[in-house]
């Protein structure tokens, strides 16, 4: 009975409280997931492996939070998959990093610059361990999807890192 006074009343809020709750949501998901990036970036400093470890562990939880809290706030949840494909990356789990990178695209295609991060950081860390080809099917989608020519400059340094390394080797 309370849940259907409960989805009667929500029907009824003004634009006003609908778009303050929005406000609230999209505060919320970003400073858990701000959260979520310190623990990152204090494992990132010199500590000890379980420290770093624990830390790691913490920021994974807090990306995983704002994926499962929050999925209406595709900016903040496309931001938190590709954190924790970083945590992974950390972690030393590159394939399971790769899959979370390409999973930004495929769950959050108008998000252009997490995307075009992802693909960068899936790139970069498969052409580091030595598989070129792996790597290069990302650099392959930066190419396509973000050589306008008439991109911003830091767009326009990623494309052209991505086109040398289709042609090294």
């Amino acid at each position: 009975m309370a849940g259907i006074l409960i989805l009667l009343l929500s029907g009824c809020a003004t634009p006003e409280q609908k778009a303050a709750e929005l406000r609230s949501r999209y505060a919320a998901a970003k400073d858990l997931l701000g959260h979520a990036a310190r623990q990152y970036q204090l494992a990132s400093a010199n500590l000890q492996d379980t420290e770093k470890a624990k830390l790691l562990d913490l920021a994974s939880a807090g990306c995983e939070e704002v994926l499962k809290r929050y999925p209406d706030q595709k900016l903040w949840c496309s931001l938190a998959l590709r954190d924790l494909g970083n945590v992974r990356a950390a972690q030393g789990r590159l394939d399971e990093a790769v899959k979370l990178y390409n999973r930004v695209a495929k769950e959050y295609p108008q998000q252009d610059w997490e995307v075009l991060q992802a693909w960068k950081s899936a790139a970069d860390l498969l052409w580091d361990d030595g598989r070129h080809d792996e790597a290069r099917e990302f650099y392959r989608k930066i190419v396509r999807q973000f050589d306008s020519g008439d991109e911003p400059t830091t767009i326009r340094q990623i494309v052209q890192v991505a086109k040398s390394r289709l042609v090294s080797d």
